[in-house]
């Protein structure tokens, strides 16, 4: 029943976060949420941004899990951005390291619906090149998939929460002077 609610949540929400304990089923989750999606019409194209190590995981729970076709973004820069320009498939799945070159590729060519980021904590640092190239995705749907939201520091979840509804909690500055440092100041 948690993964029914939180399907639903990440669908219609629009732009939310599962930030789970590992094993509870954020992956299915979020598949079944973009597949809901687009079975009602309102997406035609998921990209899904996964470390590296996982993109094989995330085809195999979709194949099992859906009957609508992904596709695994390989190869070097042309390669990647044959496959953003010619997708045969709604789920793209790619991994961070290619996002920090081709976001604005997938911006123009691809176009997402839905950017699901999964492990999203390897955007917690705000100032790097990843969290940078991450936050450049454009998508009406935005889905951060994450059982450490935060690992070390609160200004962490800032900067994912930044990715889903930029401007929300403030600027980075003023999320630490109202959140972070009151927190901190409580717990020394």
């Amino acid at each position: 029943p948690y993964q029914h609610e939180g399907m639903l949540h990440l669908a219609f929400k629009e732009r939310a976060m599962v930030a789970d304990e590992m094993g509870l089923g954020k992956t299915i989750q979020g598949i079944a949420a973009a597949a809901l999606l687009h079975r009602l019409g309102k997406a035609t194209r998921c990209l899904i941004v996964a470390p590296a190590s996982l993109k094989a995981e995330w085809e195999e729970q979709i194949e099992k899990f859906t009957t609508l076709p992904c596709e695994i973004v390989y190869g070097n820069r042309s390669q990647r951005c044959h496959t953003y320009q010619n997708p045969s498939a709604f789920f793209i799945i790619t991994n961070y390291e290619q996002i920090r070159t081709d976001s604005l590729d997938i911006n123009h060519t691809l176009k997402p619906d839905i950017v699901i980021l999964d492990e999203a904590q390897r955007i917690k640092n705000w100032a790097s090149l990843t969290a940078r190239a991450i936050k450049r995705l454009h998508s009406r749907y935005a889905f951060v998939l994450t059982g450490t939201p935060i690992e070390n520091r609160l200004d962490e979840l800032w900067s994912q929460l930044h990715f889903l509804m930029p401007g929300f909690l403030g600027g980075r500055r003023d999320f630490r002077d109202r959140h972070e440092k009151p927190i901190s100041e409580t717990m020394a």
